[in-house]
């Protein structure tokens, strides 16, 4: 495995996560200054993801065919320039302008990210190496939450957008002049066909479990401060550690429990971090204050800790396969982005309805059933 890569790559993806998590958790926060309703604020977290969707199988394909530093390059950029659009917000519409911005950006890094780390992972060792790619991703994630909480409640808003922007410009040059370019001398590459994706059982029970986990994931992220603030009077800085700590926790188990899952085989990984996930789910809108709210993301993050790794190896293995490490992935993290979308928007139609906890009961059903989809096809493809 050639290890010239590791640092810029880690470093890139560390950077975007850690601007992502900067601001994402606030947003609903910020929205409600612009007199946003829940189904508004829904739309405001949710159009990243949707934004994202519209390229990502494209940048997916292309860096198969061309190269992936490229795409790497351009979105962190790009995430530079949409902390800037943040800033010059006045209205809910603007608000929304500069998400489907973020969202763009998201959509060059993440598939060419982990389809680069995907081909340089050794063959049986998919789900570890993946991990430790995880490991940085979520690092990025769980420090974002802190350092924006703290950020937000000691200068405002706009301190966490110009953060954001500055780590990522860091991020762009680090990755220009580090990152090996990964398809040196080569020419463009025959791509491989849309159908033979979805004749991958295994493959297609992942999609639906990350379909089904990011839109509990988006319930999650978008109401989960608006509880906090609504019923129990936390802090922005109280909301960055629950988000941090549920981060932080499966950004530790991504190494170590993707190497097992090597050893002892994925699907109960999954499994057994898929249940947990919908219980987590189901039970945070009877969590007891700030205590309970801790345990229940720690247990969360315990969660996806076990079982994204197993699935990345998943992938990976199927990305091998069929040729086109850069498809697969950025149908993926379509998949996932769908969810995202989904998942804001579902959950304020829910809000408005039936009340902030029963967001949380449909998401814990619909990763429930994610689980049993996954269990099933991956059997299937597996021979039983």
């Amino acid at each position: 495995m050639d290890k010239r890569p590791l640092f810029p790559l880690f470093f890139a993806i560390f950077n975007a996560t850690l601007g992502m998590g900067i601001v994402a958790p606030f947003l609903p926060l910020y929205a409600q200054h612009f007199g946003a309703s829940s189904a508004a604020i829904g739309l405001v977290f949710g159009v990243f993801a949707l934004s994202r969707s519209l390229l990502l199988p494209v940048v997916g394909r292309l860096s198969d065919r061309w190269a992936k530093k490229p795409f790497i390059v351009g979105g962190l950029l790009l995430f530079s320039l949409s902390s800037l659009a943040y800033l010059l917000c006045r209205d809910v519409p603007q608000l929304i302008g500069a998400r489907v911005l973020h969202g763009l950006a998201a959509a060059l890094v993440m598939p060419a990210s982990l389809a680069y780390m995907g081909e340089l992972s050794p063959k049986g060792r998919e789900a570890g190496h993946m991990g430790l790619f995880n490991a940085f991703f979520f690092g990025g994630l769980a420090a974002g939450p802190l350092l924006g909480g703290g950020l937000r409640d000691l200068w405002g808003m706009k301190s966490s957008f110009v953060t954001m922007g500055a780590l990522a410009f860091l991020a762009s040059l680090v990755t220009f002049l580090a990152l090996p370019y990964d398809r040196p001398g080569g020419g463009p590459k025959t791509m491989v066909p849309w159908r033979s994706l979805l004749r991958r059982r295994p493959l297609l029970g992942v999609l639906l479990i990350r379909f089904c986990f990011s839109v509990g994931i988006g319930i999650t992220w978008t109401f989960l401060p608006l509880l906090a603030t609504g019923r129990w009077g936390l802090s922005s800085s109280h909301i960055g550690l629950l988000i941090s700590l549920n981060v932080i926790t499966a950004m530790l188990l991504q190494a170590p429990s993707g190497f097992l899952s090597d050893r002892l085989g994925r699907k109960g990984f999954v499994l057994v971090g898929g249940g947990a996930t919908a219980l987590c789910l189901y039970f945070i809108p009877w969590a007891h204050g700030f205590r309970g709210l801790l345990l229940l993301n720690l247990l969360f993050g315990i969660s996806g800790g076990l079982s994204i790794p197993a699935l990345m190896g998943i992938l990976v293995e199927e990305g091998k396969d069929l040729g086109g490490m850069g498809t697969v992935m950025g149908v993926t993290v379509t998949v996932h982005s769908f969810g995202m979308f989904l998942g804001p928007i579902f959950g304020g139609l829910v809000v408005d309805r039936i009340g902030i906890g029963g967001a949380f009961q449909a998401g814990a059903a619909l990763s429930l059933l994610g689980v049993l989809s996954f269990w099933g096809l991956y059997r299937k493809g597996q021979g039983g």
